[in-house]
């Protein structure tokens, strides 16, 4: 997102005007120039599938809008505006925030909680339930805020389970989602839930709220469509790193880019962020005790396997990891009555071709045979589509519902 032309207002950044397109390439031609598009500060792609509906959502300024519809003419290049000022949008998030708080009073469940009120809330579970919660730093973002994730287990479980949210920043609903999880979980070792108590026993639980603590707090209160963390690039004035392109398997390979001020930058080199770092040394002390890393993102209601990297390759034992994740999208359907529908299958060939995420990494370099990334709520179309990444917080329950249901049907199938 470039950020040089929104306007500030009491020191949050302002995109009164800003589209959100739908944009629909129907031809090669098209589909390459909106590749080259992304690599433009002022082209934000927000979505992009390929395999369901050729839509790609792109929120642009004012004056890009003027640039790229007329680029949009020239290539007979289909277009609607789903969304004529998305600070409506921001507006509306912001506002279902503070009325979730009144309700949720000290609780931060249901609420877009601060980077403070999150880590204070891991070790408020941990003091309350130690037999079962523990807390751990894994290291620091690059301006060096806690990795802490929480650890769920009782006995001696026998293998490992990871989950992680809010790599990218704007993506609010991923860690009121985690949060969800926690939450969950400790009810149901509260209330003896039969399911609960029999994955507790069996997995230890890691589960890291925050990958992106420094890019959650600047989109929180800076600039709400800020995606990537906060390195300091040198030689340009262009901040941050796509940390979902900065793992070291296949790294630059498609779908990621070298320029500093893109959203998709991957970094100096493969592995080069804290943060990234923090999660893979981590996993590689005892790699071969997990059985599934989750990344949870949004948005789209997607469920992906790996390959990120290549739209044409499948890992060995694709249909086997698609037998479990059709019972996790089946329990998602059946959670509850507005129970989303996700689209499941190889991330590369819904959308395009995206290397350095970690779950590839995972499949591939940590050898965590169940690697997954989780898109929520909203879909590309149907109810609540329009917002985006700008979901209001009387949807995070509804999203941390389903999810949680599909998470347990998942973990429950692939457990031996």
């Amino acid at each position: 997102m470039a950020i040089a032309s929104v306007a500030i207002a009491n020191g949050r950044q302002k995109y009164d005007g800003y589209r959100l397109l739908n944009v629909f390439p129907e031809n090669e031609e098209q589909i390459k120039l909106l590749i080259k598009l992304e690599e433009n500060p002022d082209f934000d792609i927000w979505n992009n599938a390929k395999g369901i509906k050729p839509q790609v959502d792109v929120l642009l300024s004012p004056s890009a809008f003027l640039t790229y519809s007329a680029l949009f003419n020239l290539y007979n290049m289909k277009y609607v505006i789903a969304d004529n000022n998305i600070q409506n949008k921001i507006d509306e998030q912001e506002q279902s925030d503070v009325m979730a708080r009144r309700q949720a009073r000290k609780n931060i469940v249901g609420i877009f909680a601060s980077y403070t009120e999150i880590q204070d809330y891991l070790d408020e579970i941990a003091d309350a339930l130690p037999q079962v919660f523990k807390t751990e730093i894994i290291g620091q973002s690059i301006e060096n805020r806690n990795l802490k994730i929480i650890k769920a287990s009782t006995g001696n479980p026998k293998r490992k389970v990871w989950i992680d949210c809010g790599i990218h920043a704007r993506e609010r609903i991923s860690p009121a989602t985690c949060i969800y999880l926690i939450d969950y979980l400790k009810k149901g070792y509260e209330s003896n839930d039969a399911n609960v108590l029999t994955l507790l026993a069996h997995y230890q639980w890691e589960i890291l709220p925050l990958v992106n603590p420094d890019g959650y707090e600047f989109a929180r209160t800076t600039t709400p469509m800020w995606r990537k963390n906060r390195r300091v690039n040198s030689g340009t004035t262009c901040i941050g790193v796509d940390l979902n392109r900065n793992y070291g398997h296949f790294w630059m390979y498609a779908g990621a880019s070298s320029n500093p001020c893109s959203d998709t930058y991957a970094g100096s080199k493969a592995d080069s962020e804290p943060e990234t770092q923090a999660v893979e040394k981590h996993i590689m002390k005892s790699n071969s005790d997990y059985d599934s890393f989750l990344t949870i993102h949004t948005y789209g209601l997607w469920w992906f396997t790996p390959w990120g990297y290549s739209s044409t390759v499948l890992p060995a034992d694709y249909n086997e990891m698609m037998t479990h994740v059709t019972k996790a999208k089946d329990a998602i359907k059946a959670s509850h009555s507005k129970g989303s529908t996700f689209v499941i299958g190889s991330s590369a060939q819904i959308l395009y071709e995206a290397a350095g995420g970690s779950d590839d990494w995972a499949k591939g370099v940590a050898n965590i045979k169940h690697s997954c990334t989780l898109e929520l709520r909203p879909g590309q179309t149907g109810v609540d589509s329009s917002y985006g990444f700008l979901l209001p917080a009387d949807r995070i329950n509804d999203a941390g519902l389903e999810t949680v249901a599909g998470i347990m049907a998942y973990f429950n199938s692939i457990k031996v």
